[in-house]
């Protein structure tokens, strides 16, 4: 019911509690070198948390995530005095965020060991062999917020998201209008009573508030639940398609299964499907359960990927322990990513803020995951040449994660013969100072660059958004970045689309961002592979951009892997032709 790495790759880890540890063979780096990979995996695998937990914006795929976690878990067993006390495998989801109250979790909310095939469910009956024919419980992977409730003499008096896993953000009161969350208990409970459940978007409900509401508002059923439950401004409406699935009974005082937990959770009025919750003993019982599942999962009231496989006795569950990221005791067997086939209409290629060209495949318009599909990245040349994809071809498109398009293979070629056109082929990428100027072959990138300097990730220049930049820069007004600095109000004004109000109010914006800090300069030009974390970094290492250029290489060194990265590439750019010209251009018109 939570979102996890892959077990094969995740075990590496759970090994070394309580089972014998696999082997793998270790990479022959140097201690420093394993520690600036460490610290860049952590980055990377805490920017994608904070996607994925706070935003409901996940910019990888799950297995490509997986990776990631499975790459640090080995650096870490290799090179364990390295690992650093905050490091994303001893931690569970994203922080909270900021601005909302904070609840300290009873116990902390772990994630499961799960993979998209039989192997995590196989690796959970090989821990509990020794044990006999244990009774373990099957119930749905449900996709939605998981969250904690606690109660006090049968009152609800907080409820909370599973944020870091151990602080979570409070959500009492958003939670007391969906049905199946009891304000007051019923029957015998003792005083402090504290259940854990997903909270899922009814299918059904959501369709007919999607009519209701005239568009489809959310991608996801997922995103519908995260959505909703934390929205600032609450729409009765929408908080009526949420429903709760208990699943869990943290306080069991003398409760000796899972099962009589869930028990106790009817009687004090929750919702428990028990139709839901499965009991097995035999790896074939719970294939059973999934294949019943996978061949029916549209006809459940929620969306659902996979199922959670996890031992009844809590007594057995105790002597299996917990590790940091998820318990010893359960285990998710996860559903591939829906599928759909259609066609490919054309492939087309993006400028990014940095100038690098993306491809996209523009597909005829599917339905996938109750998302509509008519885009999906190739990500690169050569991926396009690793699918031999081209426009014509009957593609299968898959969701990854639920919300990412990916190709998955190509089914049915058209004769390349007929396929015209340059998008298909190999586009270099450009120098890293290219295109800082406008020019023919040039006009998207400039536009891309410049559009990115004045954004509010830049400069923030007020009333300059990319319309109204290309209009300036077809006029002749914008030939390059700093000229920007140079629009006179008059020109701007007999500019098609200005006038004299627009004209004096974008001139005014532009010099009060006339004398930004020179790191916020620096950023603002979007440098590739220089993230903005990494140059708040730099700017409190450095007094300014001049010290950073004026330091030997070997003086950056002490920086951490991905901060000494970002500092090579502005180093690199600034002594570019192209980035030559900016510092002298800024310095003339005293911007630097």
């Amino acid at each position: 019911m939570f979102r996890i790495v892959t077990t094969l790759l995740l075990f590496l880890l759970i090994s070394t509690f309580c089972s014998p540890a696999l082997s793998f063979t270790c990479p022959e780096i140097t201690t420093v070198e394993a520690n600036q990979q460490m610290i860049s995996l952590g980055n990377d695998i805490r920017h994608h948390n904070r996607l994925y937990y706070e935003k409901a914006q996940p910019a990888i795929s799950d297995a490509d995530y997986d990776r990631l976690f499975a790459k640090l878990v080995r650096l870490e067993g290799c090179f364990p005095a390295m690992v650093a006390a905050d490091s994303p495998t001893s931690t569970v989801g994203s922080g909270t965020g900021g601005g909302t109250l904070k609840v300290k979790h009873e116990q902390p909310m772990l994630s499961l060991s799960s993979s998209t095939g039989s192997e995590a469910v196989r690796a959970l009956f090989k821990r509990i062999a020794t044990a006999g024919k244990v009774p373990l419980l099957v119930q749905p992977k449900v996709d939605g917020l998981p969250v904690e409730l606690t109660y006090v003499a049968g009152r609800l008096v907080s409820a909370s998201t599973r944020g870091d896993g151990r602080v979570g953000e409070d959500v009492t009161e958003r939670v007391r209008g969906i049905h199946g969350i009891p304000h007051l208990l019923t029957g015998m409970f003792p005083d402090r009573v504290v259940v854990r459940g997903e909270v899922y978007a009814d299918l059904q409900l959501l369709q007919s508030y999607g009519k209701g509401a005239g568009a489809e508002k959310y991608a996801t059923p997922r995103h519908a639940a995260a959505g909703v439950l934390k929205a600032q401004k609450q729409d009765p409406a929408a908080v009526a398609i949420l429903r709760l699935f208990p699943f869990e009974l943290v306080t069991t005082g003398q409760v000796r299964s899972d099962l009589s937990a869930l028990q106790l959770l009817y009687d004090w009025g929750f919702t428990v499907s028990f139709e839901h919750t499965k009991q097995v003993k035999k790896f074939s019982e719970v294939q059973a359960v999934y294949r019943t599942y996978l061949a029916n999962r549209d006809q459940q009231p929620f969306a659902m990927d996979g199922i959670v496989v996890k031992v009844d006795d809590l007594s057995l569950r105790l002597r299996l322990g917990e590790g940091e990221r998820a318990p010893f005791w359960a285990a998710a067997w996860k559903y591939p990513p829906d599928t759909a086939m259609t066609r490919v209409l054309e492939i087309r290629w993006t400028v990014g803020r940095t100038g690098r060209r993306t491809p996209i495949a523009e597909v005829k318009p599917v339905r996938l995951g109750g998302v509509q599909v008519s885009r999906v990245s190739l990500h690169s040349a050569a991926e396009i040449a690793r699918l031999d994809i081209a426009a014509g071809d009957q593609i299968v498109i898959a969701l990854v994660g639920d919300v990412i398009p990916q190709v998955q293979e190509v089914v049915g070629r058209v004769p390349r013969k007929f396929v015209t056109g340059s998008a298909t082929r190999e586009v270099p990428e450009s120098s890293l100072d290219a295109c800082l100027r406008d020019s023919p072959v040039c006009r998207d990138q400039f536009l891309s660059k410049t559009a990115y300097f004045t954004s509010k990730s830049g400069l923030n220049i007020d009333g300059l958004g990319r319309g109204r930049l290309q209009k300036l820069v077809e006029a002749g007004l914008v030939t390059d970045i700093p000229s920007l600095f140079l629009l006179k109000e008059e020109a701007v004004a007999a500019v098609p689309g200005f006038g004299m109000k627009t004209a004096r109010h974008l001139t005014v914006a532009i010099r009060a961002a006339s004398h930004p800090d020179s790191f916020q300069l620096a950023a603002a030009l979007g440098v590739q592979g220089v993230g903005l974390k990494s140059i708040q970094r730099l700017a409190r290492r450095f007094i300014s951009l001049d010290k950073l250029l004026a330091v030997e290489d070997d003086q950056l060194a002490a920086l951490a892997a991905t901060d000494r990265r970002a500092a090579r590439a502005l180093r690199t750019f600034f002594k570019s032709p192209g980035g030559q010209e900016l510092l002298i251009k800024f310095r003339i018109l005293e911007i630097l």
